[in-house]
């Protein structure tokens, strides 16, 4: 049975929720049918057996004789029980969900309209008040557009029952909420996708680019939206291959002058994007400090503001581009006291505290504790990502100890390289570390104080600047001489 959906969904209740689901089968508006007392008994059965810890032996007829108790087991009868099970464990997650206190414009949208259904116009007009208030005082958000236009529809349909031939029914209000939602949704759609091809170099579908391409927004909607005119200034930035500095800067700018005109969560969102556009310009130009350095003050103020954190949690491909960026300007003390600080509130981390291990060896790396470094690698990792990151730190360790293991892990990298899967790796992943792992052994077969040889690997290395550690790679080349 804990193959059943029933029992994953029983699993994966909080504690609170287990007891309040033992509570909302004995309402009879919710548990009704003829199998009341046999559900109620089943998932009682159920949650009494995941309060153990360890492997939760669920068999048919353990449960059976729990809720048929004295009968002898017949089959497929339990299964109509644990249908009706879980039907109302599925309402009472629906439930649960709906009446979130983040769902109280719809709580109150739903009331107005069982108010008009009623013919209690009076408590209809109370409600509709409410919620234009609430709409006045909430800050941007993308939310927000969609409740403007389902409040303007209310009135619209409203207006359309009692359609006296006067008026205009609301419609050009409902046609402008509407818009207003639709330009917010669709940049915010447009914005994630091109800055997912950047990371993912994908090949952009011909209709969806001309849709980028041909992408225009009325003046009226712009004016009216800070929300709107902030997405457009992204939309913008991100259709260049790389962002100015300047440009970066005013965007900065012009998400401190309004920061206060937006909800929590989208100014956490315009915040992620000004994070990635500030390592986009980084990327274009690793010369280009100012650019990390503005990135490293952004990451402190996200810290501080918890908009690195979801659920208390900081992911790892957060952890990892903070601490990694702090290394890249040269604060280490900072960057290994953030390591330390957050190390216990990593997302999905696992029990050899991999990610952990893996930031902070490139912290010992970066100190110049090569051998250190060596020792904290951990020899597996969540995802291809870290695979490569702590395998590109090996080798680089392996250089700067001037390890004779070089030449063989070199080898085997390429190896690994050459068999590894399109599926796990894109072609620019692959490609960037394979230009990695042939300009390494270039470098590493190239004796130092060779003037001709030097200036020929540094001219190779600038032509690959989409290899993996080219930053790295040039610093080496350069000090050949």
């Amino acid at each position: 049975m804990e193959q059943t959906q029933l029992v994953e969904l029983l699993k994966s209740l909080s504690p609170d929720e287990s007891t309040n689901f033992s509570q909302f089968i004995k309402l009879s508006q919710f548990n009704s049918s003829r199998y009341q007392q046999q559900v109620i008994l089943l998932i009682e059965t159920c949650l009494e057996h995941l309060k153990h810890t360890g492997p939760v032996n669920l068999t048919k007829e353990t449960v059976y004789s729990c809720v048929f108790p004295g009968q002898e087991f017949v089959d497929g009868k339990l299964d109509k029980v644990m249908v009706e099970a879980q039907k109302v464990l599925r309402t009472f997650l629906i439930v649960g969900r709906y009446l979130r206190e983040e769902n109280q414009f719809q709580h109150q949208l739903d009331l107005a309209e069982e108010f008009r259904n009623r013919r209690l116009q009076n408590r209809y007009e109370q409600t509709e008040m409410k919620l234009q208030k609430s709409l006045e005082d909430a800050p941007e958000s993308y939310e927000r557009f969609y409740h403007q236009y389902q409040f303007e529809y209310l009135k619209y349909d409203l207006e359309t029952i009692h359609n006296k031939g006067k008026g205009d029914l609301n419609i050009p209000n409902a046609i402008y909420a509407l818009e207003s939602f639709y330009y917010n949704y669709k940049l915010l759609l447009l914005n994630q996708y091109q800055l997912q091809q950047k990371i993912a170099h994908l090949s952009v579908p011909e209709r969806l680019q001309q849709l980028i391409d041909d992408h225009f927004i009325p003046a009226i909607y712009l004016d009216g939206s800070r929300l709107l005119y902030t997405q457009k200034e992204i939309f913008e930035l991100l259709k260049k291959s790389a962002p100015a500095p300047a440009e970066v800067r005013q965007f900065f700018n012009l998400l401190q002058e309004n920061q206060h005109n937006f909800s929590e969560k989208c100014l956490s969102d315009f915040y992620a994007f000004l994070r990635n556009l500030c390592v986009l310009a980084v990327s274009a130009n690793y010369e280009n400090m100012d650019m990390a350095y503005l990135l490293h003050e952004i990451h402190k103020d996200n810290l501080e503001r918890g908009f690195m954190h979801s659920e208390n949690k900081i992911s790892r491909s957060k952890y990892m581009a903070i601490a990694n960026n702090a290394l890249f300007i040269g604060k280490f003390d900072w960057a290994y006291a953030f390591i330390e600080k957050y190390k216990d509130e990593l997302h999905e981390e696992n029990e050899t505290r991999d990610v952990y291990r893996l930031n902070l060896a490139n912290y010992l790396f970066r100190s110049g504790k090569f051998e250190q470094c060596l020792d904290s690698i951990p020899d597996s990792s969540p995802s291809m990502l870290y695979a490569l990151f702590g395998k590109r730190l090996e080798l680089k360790s392996l250089y700067e100890l001037k390890s004779d293991l070089l030449s063989y892990k070199l080898d085997a990298f390429k190896m690994f390289l050459s068999r590894t899967s399109k599926k796990i790796m894109s072609d620019a992943q692959r490609q960037a570390h394979i230009d990695f792992a042939n300009l390494l052994y270039q470098l590493y077969s190239s004796p130092p104080g060779n003037p001709i040889r030097a200036e020929l690997l540094t001219k190779r290395v600038l032509e690959k600047k989409q290899s993996a550690e080219y930053h790295w790679l040039l610093q080496k080349a350069q000090s050949l001489k």
